[in-house]
């Protein structure tokens, strides 16, 4: 592999890495201020051949390695011989002998190695996965403002007060640093609730595969289109101000005939009716009044009822599967969320009878079998997150080894694609709570992707 020197500059020991060649080591512990005879003796026998830079006395000196007295104290050593070529290559174990005998400093050559094609797409495949890494992280504490957000707006328009402005502030914010997809890909690993935190999650999801659908139509947004429906798909539920707070935030199971769940049944429509108040297109009002209606409107769980399926616009049946997702894998205190492979897998075998088969049809290309933050295991026995769904093939998705075969914890995460290699598998998917507890979120989002 051909190598092309980029430039010369000076580093301390943290900041060398393996695309450095050292010249001359410049810095060095205060064991080598006044050496005794025992260091003399230790550089004269391992750095034999090689021009030392001393200061004996008050005198700045050079000298060959071999001449070097008790006393003196070393300033510089450069001019290495090829058999000492060890001593000029960075890697992992020169680093750790480094640090270990007090060398502290170094110019360095920078050389730039001419990557191979695969090695290019694996490079940035990792910068890719970082950043994703990285805005997921930024996105935990949107993700939480976003949720008191719509809290407040319900707590409000319960109270006769319909004030949007921090909302749509969340709403301008999210648009504006492109978080959706990372927003969404916080839902299974983070603690959530069935009302609040169920809306910022649909919302992120249903935006991210909107815009990745409208974009492979050949349609780019315009901003205040994406405001629209992200907005709108924060409001999918505001009908639930209209349901009191005690129902709405109880955890138990209401019998099907019962006041409670005639109420909890009734918010698609009091939402319709808030968001006509309010001004709101016709799509935006769709998506509210009729995302519980199933494609089989004799269902129980179909409702407004009397609804035909011809009325719900493309958006209201895609929300309609986002929202089925999210309350089938969002973590509750109260029930066992399900892995997002396994909501998947579910929601396939209810698309065209439960919902439309075109719009599930996308969603899955979109998010993928394995959705990214999914845990698996691959068929060596190491665990490994999904960090970017498959493009082509859906079972072959990137993912980031975060536990060996030995069961050993990593603190660097190998990205492997699994279309790149054969001989690598996903064997199962996996419970990340059951495997990782309340880390999940932590570790997801603290990936050191390599």
């Amino acid at each position: 592999m051909a190598a092309e020197t980029v430039k010369t500059e000076s580093v301390s020991l943290k900041n060398l890495d393996d695309s450095m060649i050292i010249e001359r080591y410049t810095g060095f512990s205060s064991k080598f201020s006044a050496m005794d005879d025992a260091t003399c003796k230790w550089l004269q026998h391992n750095f034999k051949g090689v021009r030392a830079i001393i200061m004996r006395g008050e005198k700045s000196l050079k000298a060959d390695i071999k001449d070097i007295q008790t006393g003196d104290m070393l300033v510089e050593l450069d001019s290495f011989p090829p058999s000492l070529k060890k001593l000029t290559i960075v890697n992992g174990r020169l680093i750790e002998e480094l640090k270990k005998r007090g060398f502290l400093k170094f110019h360095v050559t920078r050389v730039k190695k001419q990557l191979t094609q695969k090695q290019v797409k694996q490079k940035e495949a990792v910068e890719e996965s970082s950043e994703m890494i990285h805005k997921a992280k930024e996105s935990v504490a949107i993700s939480k403002g976003a949720t008191a957000a719509v809290e407040n707006l319900m707590d409000n328009t319960r109270d006769g007060k319909m004030e949007i402005g921090d909302v749509s502030g969340y709403v301008d914010s999210i648009i504006g640093s492109g978080s959706a997809e990372a927003m969404g890909v916080l839902t299974s690993l983070k603690q959530s609730d069935q009302t609040y935190a169920h809306c910022t999650d649909v919302a992120a999801i249903f935006q991210s595969a909107y815009i990745k659908l409208k974009e492979r139509e050949g349609i780019e947004l315009p901003p205040e289109k994406k405001h629209e429906m992200l907005l709108g798909a924060f409001m999918h539920d505001i009908g639930k101000a209209k349901v009191p707070k005690d129902i709405l935030d109880s955890t138990a199971r209401f019998e099907r005939d019962s006041r409670e769940m005639q109420l909890m049944q009734s918010h698609p429509a009091f939402g319709a009716e808030i968001l006509t108040n309010m001004g709101s297109s016709d799509m935006v009002i769709n998506m509210a009044h009729y995302h519980h209606v199933k494609l089989d409107t004799s269902m129980n769980s179909s409702y407004p009822q009397g609804t035909k399926f011809d009325d719900l616009y493309m958006e209201t049946r895609l929300i309609a599967i986002v929202d089925v997702y999210q309350a089938l894998v969002g973590r509750r205190s109260y029930k066992k969320s399900w892995a997002p492979p396994a909501a998947m897998k579910f929601i396939d075998q209810l698309s065209g009878i439960e919902f439309d088969i075109d719009a599930w049809n996308n969603f899955y290309q979109i998010i993928g079998k394995y959705p990214v933050a999914s845990l698996v295991e691959m068929n060596d026995g190491s665990i490994a997150f999904v960090v970017q769904a498959a493009v082509e093939d859906l079972d072959k998705p990137r993912v980031a080894v975060i536990r060996n075969a030995k069961g050993e914890d990593l603190t660097n995460n190998s990205l492997i694609d699994l279309a790149e290699e054969a001989d690598i598998k996903i064997v199962k998917d996996l419970d990340n709570y059951d495997v990782l507890g309340d880390a999940s979120l932590d570790i997801f989002t603290n990936l050191k992707i390599t």
